[in-house]
């Protein structure tokens, strides 16, 4: 799951400034589960910051007129090919709330093992998921559980009065301060890349488990960029029945990474909406996407791909797979691009 850096001068021209703010906590908190422009926008911004540092993440989604507080996390098991970070950005008034995920970092090859670790775990009844991802997701839930109880108990998620970011602090410590405003009322989920993956692991595991029975009416959307295959067809139908109206899967024109795992490595399925990319922006898609054959063959039309699109020359040959397609900021565009046309029919 490849991802290009993108500059922070970049994010800074793609984010409103706070004059121009999306109202967005409004719609977030009123958000009736459907599928909105504006949080689109919102959360691939957060997915594609989620790969800087908790600070910066802190201040992109500030400038949308989203104050928050940011706990992150980052855990690491090398041996178990585990490297996961995860944000949970709280609205500093408690109501609303968004816990993002880190996709594949470029440089970081226990990412690339993470992703290439198919061999499926058990997820209790619901079937059989993406070795890699459930390693991956399984050791963050006692930390995000115990920041969840705190939102919903209208506490603050980090842990000093006077902090607006909290990196790897105790998994359970007391929350500190006056209570907030108001308890949490609306929970998103997102990710991009193997980010996305887990998103959507950590919303089947909030629907599976009693222990987050409480939280699931709080979920509003789980909206992902770019996201692979996570489990098989059980997974999948269990997930479809559970939240599958409220997962909303981008895929930018030819990413070749929602077409992962390939075939050759077992029956993986997709769920929920999948919205694919156009002129207009996001459009809602009858269709899935096809998986790959193999991953040396579909990886290897990928780069070319990916060199094509830096030489104009060649511009013009047509290749169904492509790295360059994957890359964040291209998620960030469209979504862009679709909240104009957005507002611009709907005033």
């Amino acid at each position: 799951m490849f991802v290009t850096n993108v500059q922070h001068q970049e994010a800074r021209q793609e984010a409103p400034d706070n004059s121009r703010t999306l109202d967005l906590l409004d719609k977030m908190e009123r958000n009736a589960r459907e599928y909105d422009e504006t949080i689109a926008y919102a959360l691939s911004l957060a997915s594609a910051w989620s790969y800087s540092d908790p600070q910066t993440l802190h201040d992109v989604m500030n400038s949308l007129g989203f104050e928050n507080r940011c706990y992150a996390i980052t855990l690491s098991n090398d041996a178990l090919f585990v490297h996961t970070s995860a944000s949970l950005i709280q609205h500093v008034d408690g109501s609303v709330a968004i816990l993002c995920f880190r996709g594949t970092e470029p440089a970081n090859i226990i990412n690339w093992l993470t992703d290439a670790s198919v061999e499926p775990n058990r997820f209790h009844a619901w079937g059989a998921v993406h070795g890699g991802f459930y390693r991956s997701l399984m050791p963050m839930a006692r930390y995000i559980a115990c920041r969840l109880k705190r939102a919903m108990a209208a506490q603050s998620v980090v842990d000093q009065k006077s902090e607006l970011v909290s990196v790897d602090a105790p998994v359970c410590s007391e929350a500190t301060g006056e209570p907030l405003k108001s308890g949490l009322k609306a929970l998103y989920i997102t990710g991009h890349s193997l980010g996305g993956a887990l998103a959507a692991l950590a919303a089947a595991m909030i629907f599976e488990d009693k222990a987050y029975e409480g939280i699931r009416s709080l979920v509003r959307g789980v909206y992902t960029y770019g996201q692979p295959c996570i489990g098989n067809e059980l997974f999948a139908r269990k997930c479809q029945d559970a939240y599958g109206s409220l997962l909303f899967r981008h895929i930018h024109a030819n990413d070749i990474v929602p077409m992962f795992p390939p075939l050759s490595t077992g029956r993986f399925e997709h769920f929920g909406h999948e919205l694919r990319s156009s002129a207009a922006g996001w459009a809602f898609s009858q269709q899935p996407v096809r998986r790959a054959y193999t991953a040396l063959f579909s990886s290897t039309v990928g780069v070319l791909a990916w060199v094509k699109q830096q030489l104009p020359l060649i511009s013009w040959l047509r290749l169904p797979f492509s790295w360059d397609d994957h890359a964040p900021h291209r998620y960030v565009n469209v979504s862009q691009r679709s909240l104009r046309l957005y507002r611009s029919e709907f005033g």
